[in-house]
Formats: C-alpha cells, structure tokens, sequence
C-alpha cells in the first residue's frame, strides 16, 4: 500500500536501494561504538575534575585574606574594605565592611565576623548586620566552593564563577570580564 503522497516520478519520493539496503560491516559498527564512548568521556571530564576534592592546606583556613588595596583608592572607589575567608567543608565567606569605618576595624574582629555569620546559615547566603562585633552593618556573601585541578572555584555574582588561586601568604581572586580576566591579591592575615 503506498501512501497517498508517494509520487514515483519524484526522485525524493523513491526508496533507494542504497540507501536502505546498506549492511552494516563490523568496522562501521565498532567505529560508531569508539565515537559514542569519546563524546560520552568528553562530557563527563568536566564532571570528574570538578568533583575530585583537593585537601585545603591547614594554614589557608587560618585568620582570613584581606583585598589589596584597602583603604587606598579601590577602597574609595567602592566605598568597601572586603575580606575572605575560607572555611572547612569547601565554604567561602566575602565581608564586605563600608568605608572609612573599615579602618578602625581591628584583623581578629574581621575573622570573628567572618566566622558569626558562617554560624548563622548553612546554605549559601547573602547576610547584613553587625554580627555582634561591629558598630555599622556589613554585609557578607557566603557561598560553597570546588576544585577544578588546584584552583577554587564559587559563585561570586559576576558573569561566570571566580577561581581562586592559593600561594604562599596571599591568593589571587581571578573574576570573569567581558575583555579581560580581573585579578585581585588578597593577602593573608593571620589571627591568634
């Protein structure tokens, strides 16, 4: 029965011998399997380097980093003195404190802020308020964090997520631009 439709005069209406009587060979069929197996690995490598955990130094968990630059021009700029600090169970806290009180504010108090409003969630948050130690309202954006070979990687509200990467006394908070890649040092501030 042929469908309505069919007009054997029409090249495109024709079933071609060749094109459906074409067997298989073994060769066609194993390099079928080998191309679907490397486009399934393609797409699980991304998976597998984000989900392998690279144990964060002791020491990069101590006190908190504080941004190049505060209380000089990028301070005013902004009007914020922003601070880090990386937490155990892959956690990353932001504070930013408005200037020029900032300048008053002492390194321990920063870290004890730091870890105040780590205490007061348990999911990613941005939190406002003086936590108890301040005189005025701060706000700091907590987040989780990965590894991506030996860098962090978090969301941290621009374009694409920010990487991290960790040195001796200091990191580098490398931001997504719409040109360029933005990097900010942080220096290291260890607390008692």
């Amino acid at each position: 029965m042929q469908h309505k439709y069919f007009d054997p005069a029409n090249p495109r209406d024709r079933l071609g011998k060749k094109r459906y009587s074409r067997k298989r060979t073994i060769g066609t069929r194993l390099a079928r399997s080998l191309h679907c197996l490397i486009i399934a690995l393609a797409a699980a490598m991304p998976c597998a380097a984000l989900s392998q955990q690279t144990p964060l130094n002791t020491n990069a968990l101590l006190g908190h980093y504080s941004r190049e630059g505060n209380n000089d021009s990028p301070t005013r700029t902004i009007n914020n003195n922003i601070y880090m600090k990386l937490f155990e169970n892959n956690w990353i806290a932001t504070l930013y404190v408005p200037h020029p009180y900032a300048e008053s504010v002492q390194p321990d108090t920063i870290t004890r802020v730091l870890e105040q409003a780590k205490s007061e969630t348990s999911t990613s948050a941005y939190i406002r308020g003086k936590f108890g130690l301040l005189e005025q309202n701060a706000t700091v954006h907590i987040e989780k964090f990965g590894f991506v070979e030996d860098r962090i990687i978090y969301e941290c509200g621009s374009l694409a997520p920010c990487t991290i990467k960790l040195h001796d006394g200091f990191l580098e908070l490398i931001k997504p631009g719409v040109i360029n890649e933005h990097i900010i040092k942080y220096h290291h501030v260890k607390v008692d």
